[in-house]
């Protein structure tokens, strides 16, 4: 009996402390500072809401002969009237906007300029970046605007900030009216200091079913090229091969001092981003990503960042592989 006692009050100490270490993990998460003037619309975060959004919504603006009074009239019965934040205040930042932080980790937005802007007469564009007192750890576009007036076509891209999350929503709006490209939930791990892809839904295309992502790995094999000069003239060329996510082949000239590595493995972060981990002693100076937006490429990390310090990120030139 004096054992049972014992036992049972090992397992109600136990218990306890399971639930004050599960109770400090939440009290944890919710000590993220977020600041809230920035942290964009909580509307994107439904799905619900996501699901309304239809073909009804037209073009805000003076298009197909409308009036100024049907305009507000059509917006009115659109679900993305709705979305109340004011992202066009984006375009008024002049330097970096600390979000939020924890730990040693902080994660601030500034504007960018968009590498695959295409024709588009009018653009902006807002990026995300999470970094530590010595350098920027990661990063991710969460607002873009590209208007293409001939075109008659907006892209845009909508965010919502939430603690440790990070929703994104891509919306389509030309002559047909208003379609969702895609949405996804994207989650900061402030212990690395990395931003990873949790949930992703795209919509089809019902005019152009085909404008869906492929969902095998082929579209990645090519050769890509990449090369920059930094402040002292100093050239820095990636030279990538992917013969498929298992196969891969980085050449890197660094002022003329050459390393080659070889059969390494692809970290798929999303269906349009992968991770190279090429030198695993030089931790994140030997990790390099691919992002794929469209037809076009880009590549970024630590060593792309150092560079030139304050760009995260360049475009590659890609080449179908020799027969």
């Amino acid at each position: 009996m004096k054992n049972i006692i014992i036992l049972l009050a090992f397992l109600s100490v136990f218990s306890c402390k399971k639930a004050q270490s599960d109770s400090e993990n939440l009290i944890t998460s919710k000590e993220i500072i977020v600041n809230k003037e920035w942290n964009g619309d909580s509307i994107i975060s439904n799905l619900n809401f996501i699901n309304t959004i239809n073909s009804s919504c037209k073009l805000n603006g003076t298009y197909f002969e409308r009036s100024e009074k049907q305009v507000v009239k059509d917006y009115a019965k659109c679900a993305l009237s709705k979305i109340m934040f004011d992202y066009s205040k984006l375009d008024s930042i002049k330097s970096d906007v600390l979000i939020g932080k924890q730990a040693s980790f902080a994660i601030f937005i500034k504007k960018t300029i968009p590498l695959n802007k295409g024709e588009a007469d009018l653009y902006s564009q807002t990026t995300l970046y999470v970094k530590n007192e010595k350098s920027v750890s990661d990063s991710l576009i969460i607002h873009q605007s590209l208007n293409f007036s001939e075109a008659l076509t907006v892209l845009t891209r909508y965010y919502y900030i939430d603690h440790d999350k990070i929703y994104l929503l891509d919306i389509a709006e030309d002559e047909s009216g208003s379609s969702v490209k895609k949405w996804e939930e994207y989650r900061i791990n402030f212990k690395t200091g990395k931003i990873k892809l949790i949930k992703e839904k795209k919509f089809v295309d019902e005019v152009n079913p085909s404008t869906i992502s492929q969902s095998d790995d082929n579209y990645w094999k090519g050769v890509y090229y990449f090369e920059a000069t930094n402040r002292d003239d100093a050239k820095t060329i990636f030279d990538i091969t992917i013969n498929s996510l298992e196969d891969i082949l980085v050449k890197i000239n660094d002022d003329d001092a050459k390393e080659t590595y070889l059969n390494i493995k692809a970290e798929k972060i999303n269906p349009d981003k992968i991770k190279i981990k090429y030198d695993s002693s030089e931790n994140e100076m030997g990790i390099i990503y691919i992002e794929k937006s469209g037809y076009n490429y880009f590549i970024s990390g630590n060593p792309i960042y150092f560079i030139n310090p304050g760009t995260n990120e360049g475009e590659l030139v890609k080449k179908k592989l020799p027969n």
